[in-house]
């Protein structure tokens, strides 16, 4: 009996370790590009799970604590990275969206239960807890659902939070499993199937959110060429404009233009500069106002969702294209094209078919 527990604390540990490993290096590489917003996020929720890990070795290899207050006092420190996943599925979702205050209140009854636990150790605290995480992460699927429905099938983008978002929900469900039924298996199993979901979730992050190529391809199917194409915006090394380059990542890795709600302030702020030098380089180095600029690379968006998903409404590819209202983006759209957006949808399948 003891020679087979020894075999499995070992064998525990060693997964552990290349788990920890793992998600360590992913943190790095993440938190290196922390001027991508949802990059810094995902290294900051990897950074927290490699500090919980080390968590993990300090209890273990306490000799004061029974079996059931190690996993209990696991249990209740590890609820606090599902608000850190909510954070951060949040922020994939909605580029921006997330504000000190939200993130406050994402963390706030995760912290308060964890502080009733440390007053009060019994099971009853740790079964609330358990609950509490199972409702609030019902909460976080629920939400990421319904903003999927929004978003066209085909994308990039919604392929990327849903695969994102189903490795989140496999990890959870065997933690939450782990966290009722502790056992070696399950350990082992958590470990195995986390270790994949970051894998899956890197890899997303990553790839998905380097800069791309808005060069469009030649092709005599193409209808009706756009007049102004999405592109990044171009470093002109004579000027003196320092906040180019991070206006460019803002614009071509993260999209902020799909938000609604941009204004000029808001990407002076993020680019940290004010709103008149801001708004000097659209008119003055572009061309062009900052309000023009913006839906011109909403327009270009939406010309992708028509080509990519035929069927999705005008009033879906208007909402997931950043346009306050379905009239804005019509009367935008005719006066770029000269057409409608439904007139344009109809020449792209005649010359398609």
């Amino acid at each position: 009996m003891n020679n087979t527990l020894i075999t499995h604390n070992i064998l525990l540990f060693f997964v552990q370790g290349v788990y920890f490993l793992l998600i360590a290096i992913f943190a790095f590489r993440l938190l290196k590009q922390y001027n991508v917003r949802i990059k810094l996020f995902t290294g900051a929720l990897l950074f927290m799970w490699v500090l919980l890990n080390i968590k993990d070795l300090i209890i273990h290899t306490s000799p004061e604590c029974t079996d059931i207050e190690r996993v209990n006092w696991i249990t209740m420190i590890d609820q606090l990275a599902i608000p850190m996943i909510g954070i951060t599925m949040c922020e994939l979702g909605v580029p921006q969206s997330i504000t000190p205050t939200k993130a406050c209140l994402h963390f706030l009854p995760f912290v308060t239960l964890l502080v009733i636990f440390c007053l009060f150790p019994c099971q009853l605290a740790v079964n609330i807890a358990i609950i509490h995480a199972s409702i609030y992460s019902a909460y976080i699927v629920i939400t990421t659902f319904l903003l999927l429905r929004s978003i066209p099938r085909q994308t990039a983008r919604h392929k990327t939070i849903l695969n994102i978002s189903l490795s989140f929900l496999v990890a959870i469900c065997i933690w939450t499993l782990s966290c009722i039924y502790p056992s070696f298996a399950l350990d082992i199993t958590y470990y195995i199937v986390s270790g994949i979901a970051w894998c899956i979730i890197y890899y997303h992050i990553n790839n998905i959110y380097q800069p791309q190529s808005h060069t469009p391809a030649s092709s005599d199917n193409n209808p009706q060429p756009t007049e102004t194409p999405e592109t990044p915006v171009e470093v002109d090394k004579s000027k003196s404009y320092a906040f180019v380059a991070t206006l460019n990542k803002l614009l071509d890795q993260e999209r902020i233009y799909l938000n609604s709600n941009l204004t000029l302030n808001d990407v002076a702020r993020m680019i940290g500069t004010n709103r008149s030098y801001l708004s000097d380089y659209f008119n003055h180095e572009l061309n062009t106002p900052f309000s023009d600029y913006i839906n011109n690379l909403r327009l270009t968006h939406a010309e992708e969702l028509m080509s990519t998903n035929p069927i999705i409404s005008i009033d879906e590819i208007s909402s997931a294209s950043g346009f306050n209202s379905t009239t804005t983006f019509r009367r935008a759209f005719a006066k770029k094209h000269g057409i409608t957006p439904s007139q344009y949808r109809l020449n792209l399948a005649n010359n398609q078919g």
